[in-house]
This record gives C-alpha cells, sequence and structure tokens, in this order.
C-alpha cells in the first residue's frame, strides 16, 4: 500500500499515519494504533483518513493482528480492489469499518463469521469525478442470511449504496433487536420491506431512502418508539402517514420526497416538538404552509422545495437564529 493524499477527508483529519511510525519502536506508541494495556497486544486499528492507496493482500502483515477488536480503514482508496476473505479472522473484532474506501466486488461470506460484531460499516460514496452514485460493493442473497443470522449482536449496520438488487428484504426480518442504527439507502432494494424491523425495541435511526422499487406501508408506531431519524425518500411506500409518525415524539430528523400526501397532514408536522431537520421536498403540497412551522423551536433545517405552496411564511425562530438551511423554493 502507499500513501497519497485523499479528497474525502478535510485536511485536520487526512494524513498519511503509518509515515510517522518508526521500526524498532513501540508500536503502541504509533498514530492510529492502540494496544491492551495488560497483555500489549494490538487492539485497535484506526487509518481512517490515512491516504492510504493500492490493495489489501491475503498475506498482508494486517492479517498478523489476531487480537484485533476495532479497525477502521475508512476513507482511503483501494483501487476497486476486493475486500479480501481474511478479514473473517478476526475473531474478537467488534468495530469493522470500511466505509467509502474504494473497495468492489461481492463482499465475502467471511465477514459473517465475525459473530462478536457491534458495528459494521460497509457503505460506498458519492462519487464526485462520476456525479452518480456507484454502487461497486455487492452482497447477495445467501451472504446476507448469513450476515443477518450470525451477526446477533449488531447495533450498527450501514450498507448505503452497496448493490443490494439480489436479497430479498424479507431477509433482514431476523436482524438483532439490540440494532440501534441501520442505513440502507439507495441499495436497489426491491420487494416489500418487513414491517417488523420498524419496531426494533431499540432502533433510533432508520435510513430506507431511494429505493425506488422497495415497497410496504406506513407502520404504525406507539408512544415508546426510540425512532429520532427516519429517512423515507423515494420509496414505493402506502399508506396513512398521519396514523404512521404521530406517536414519534421523539423524531429529530425525518425525510420525505416522491409521495401525494394530501394537505391536511401538514397541520401536524407543526408538532413534532423535537424536529431539528425536516425535509418533505418533492409531495405535491399546494395551498398556504402552516404557520405551525414557525413555532418549531429546534428546527434548523427545513426543505420544503418543489410543491405548489403560496401565500406568505413566518421563518422558524431557530433558522432566524443560527442561521441555518431553509429551502421554499415552489418548485415547477
Amino acid at each position: 500500500m502507499e500513501c497519497s493524499a485523499s479528497t474525502d477527508c478535510d485536511d485536520i483529519t487526512s494524513h498519511p499515519k503509518i509515515l510517522s511510525w518508526k521500526e524498532n519502536t513501540d508500536c503502541c506508541s504509533w498514530d492510529g494504533v492502540t494496544c491492551d494495556r495488560v497483555t500489549g497486544h494490538v487492539i485497535g486499528l484506526d487509518l481512517s483518513c490515512g491516504q492510504l492507496q493500492g490493495t489489501i493482500h491475503s498475506n498482508s502483515s494486517l492479517f498478523l493482528l489476531p487480537h484485533l477488536q476495532r479497525l477502521n480503514l475508512a476513507f482511503n482508496d483501494f483501487y476497486h480492489s476486493p475486500i479480501s476473505s481474511e478479514f473473517g479472522q478476526f475473531a474478537s473484532l467488534t468495530h469493522f469499518n470500511l466505509s467509502q474506501s474504494n473497495f468492489s466486488g461481492h463482499i465475502p461470506s467471511e465477514i459473517s463469521h465475525l459473530s462478536k460484531l457491534v458495528s459494521l460499516d460497509l457503505s460506498v460514496g458519492y462519487d464526485s469525478t462520476q456525479g452518480s452514485l456507484l454502487r461497486l460493493l455487492r452482497l447477495d442473497k445467501p451472504n446476507m442470511k448469513k450476515l443477518v443470522q450470525n451477526l446477533t449482536e449488531l447495533r450498527m449496520l450501514d450498507l448505503s449504496i452497496v448493490d443490494l438488487s439480489s436479497v430479498d428484504p424479507s431477509s433482514l426480518m431476523n436482524l438483532s433487536s439490540s440494532l440501534t442504527t441501520l442505513r440502507l439507502q439507495s441499495c436497489g432494494l426491491r420487494g416489500k420491506f418487513p414491517n417488523n424491523i420498524f419496531h426494533l425495541p431499540n432502533l433510533q435511526t432508520l435510513y430506507l431512502g431511494f429505493n425506488h422499487n422497495l415497497t410496504g406501508y406506513f407502520p404504525k408506531f406507539n408512544g415508546s418508539s426510540p425512532l429520532k431519524d427516519l429517512d423515507l425518500r423515494g420509496l414505493s411506500f402506502s399508506g396513512e402517514l398521519l396514523d404512521s409518525i404521530s406517536n414519534l415524539h421523539s423524531l429529530k430528523f425525518l425525510a420525505l420526497s416522491g409521495y401525494n400526501f394530501s394537505e391536511s397532514i401538514l397541520t401536524w408536522f407543526g408538532n413534532l416538538t423535537q424536529i431539528s431537520t425536516l425535509w418533505l421536498y418533492s409531495n405535491n403540497f399546494s395551498g398556504p404552509i402552516p404557520s405551525s412551522f414557525s413555532k418549531l423551536k429546534h428546527l434548523t433545517d427545513l426543505d420544503l422545495s418543489y410543491n405548489h405552496f403560496s401565500g406568505q411564511f413566518s421563518i422558524p425562530i431557530a433558522i432566524v437564529v443560527t442561521g441555518y438551511n431553509i429551502y421554499l423554493d415552489p418548485g415547477p
């Protein structure tokens, strides 16, 4: 592997950590390395934003660290190389992050051997050079089933922009009840989304946006739902939105677009007392914007663009104070 400049990390976080490593010195003092204080074993390796380039081969010295518990290689450039099946040998791994590191090909089944994983991030980024989403990684139906069955300790799973087009959404039904974060944006999911996912007892963040062929119903939540962040943009969902979301009292982020909701639900959005980000663009709303929106004291990011609103609108006080984002383009 080599080091080079990265465009995915800022100047503060991006630096070639391995170039600071000195031979014949204690590796536990190296940048990005964490060791167990008792045994001296390397248990953590954080080379995120490390300006790494190249391919991680199966004979890499990385795989000589059998006690690893945390491994972060996010925001590097591995030249569209495959994810090595050797990663599956890290039996103690609890946190594994390969996000936006330019891996490609099939996600190996050996990842499902990492039964102690609490956090798994294999998300693919937006390719600014191509101006499009490139699903470089693929996870097929059998391997998704293994992953769901074996990773029973998962609390965070991010497969955003991974190609899941061959995966049956029903295979997600047995995801860990410990899950707090599930991100599956722009994965090419198709078919009926299992309703029970919405009711996982610890789920706080659910991003399903832009899976245009994913069908299902807006669920009815009870008042104890812990959901704080919900992205349902561009899905083929149906049902009564008001019945669905009216009990989400902890909601801080809500994104909905591509629907034909009735204007009657607009007033209800003013009851989202904890909301800080509300994106409701491209939903064919028309008429006046309800005055109740201006009373949302935590709202700092509001997008109502590409609807058909008319009349005057009072800007929410939090947006006035912070100078954050508001988009009110009336659309075509």
